[in-house]
């Protein structure tokens, strides 16, 4: 057994997470893990979700570049095809995501789960520069960190 140290899934370091769970089912030494998610959280409209935050942190600017695996399991017809793409994030009291790049700025790549997790507060980014799928360079990253210093988020209420 082990228990997660703060702001890190385990799961997230383990390249075949479940391989040996069906080779060990119900032996002496069965190998299983247990875990349960009440909740997922996606960005579905970038642009709007910036446009409602507001942080308590100096202005931050950053070129974004947003990898949105689901566009590849949608019809081509389809008016929405996710939110991956290049954006400029601006974040301080009033945060934007506008279309494109602007040259000179420090690039993020992260992928849209990744990015939710920073954006919620869920885990920090330096965190997911690790665990997940979300690549700056160390003093983006630290400002990142300030910036998302947010209480934990609680979207459920079980009762």
């Amino acid at each position: 057994r082990i228990g997660e140290p703060p702001y890190i899934q385990m799961q997230d370091f383990l390249k075949q997470p479940f391989r040996f769970r069906q080779l060990t089912e119900r032996s002496k030494y069965e190998n299983k893990m247990t875990a349960v998610a009440w909740w997922q959280m996606r960005i579905l409209d970038l642009k709007e979700c910036m446009k409602q935050t507001s942080l308590s942190c100096e202005k931050i600017k950053f070129n974004l570049i947003l990898d949105d695996p689901i566009k590849k399991h949608l019809d081509k017809t389809s008016k929405w095809q996710g939110i991956g793409g290049d954006y400029t994030i601006t974040l301080g009291k009033k945060c934007k995501a506008a279309p494109g790049h602007e040259k000179g700025l420090p690039v993020m790549a992260a992928g849209v789960g990744a990015f939710t997790g920073m954006w919620l507060g869920f885990r920090p980014a330096s965190t997911l520069a690790v665990s997940d799928n979300l690549h700056a360079d160390a003093k983006l990253l630290d400002r990142l960190d300030e910036a998302f210093l947010l209480p934990d988020a609680k979207p459920d209420w079980a009762f």
